[in-house]
């Protein structure tokens, strides 16, 4: 009983170090670390990652005017991300809360996404992307998983609102992604994995 009293206490002072040290954590700074890195290696990837500058934020950071430029091109006004650390001691895996304002991505056509933000859990295996929510005229909500091995969608369900010029696209992203059909404008990203494999 004495040695799990003396446990409990030494993880509470653990908690308590962990804790001060996020909250003091120079997140600017991180944060400018983080898409430098970043940047490098999308150029390595052939896709210019650019932004105007970095900020902090309660609990992590926020990046101005950030574009994603390569087959597609994504802007957004601001984004920010805050990592969530008891999340991810609880996952065993990175955790980080991302969200976005303004945000279109140009494919062929604009789409506008409007402010939105996710959560992100990335482990070895897969990147699972959950709550994802936008309010523009594209709409998401739902997640969906990416296989890091072969950049492939591993899991999904996610509800997709388009606008009606937009609908023939859809079509021919059909050829790519798992999307179905259920009424005019509304789609779902979907793919569950077979059991005792991956998805293909």
């Amino acid at each position: 009983m004495r040695l799990l009293k003396r446990a409990l206490k030494a993880l509470i002072l653990l908690a308590g170090f962990l804790a001060a040290l996020w909250a003091f954590m120079p997140w600017r700074e991180v944060g400018s670390f983080a898409m430098a890195l970043a940047a490098s290696r999308m150029e390595r990837q052939g896709m210019t990652l650019t932004y105007s500058g970095v900020e902090d934020v309660r609990g992590g950071f926020s990046v101005r005017d950030v574009t994603l430029s390569g087959f597609t091109r994504f802007a957004c006004d601001s984004l920010t991300l805050r990592p969530g650390l008891l999340a991810s001691l609880a996952a065993l895996a990175p955790v980080c809360e991302v969200s976005f304002t303004k945000g279109s991505l140009t494919m062929g056509q604009p789409m506008t996404f409007g402010d939105g933000g996710f959560v992100v859990t990335a482990s070895p295996r897969e990147v699972l992307f959950e709550g994802l929510r936008t309010d523009g005229d594209f709409r998401i909500h739902g997640f969906l998983t990416i296989e890091p091995d072969r950049m492939k969608i591993g899991r999904a369900e996610a509800e997709l609102l388009v606008p009606e010029a937009f609908e023939d696209n859809m079509e021919t992203l059909r050829n790519f992604l798992p999307l179905e059909k259920e009424g005019d404008g509304r789609w779902f990203l979907r793919r569950t994995r077979p059991e005792g494999g991956s998805a293909s």
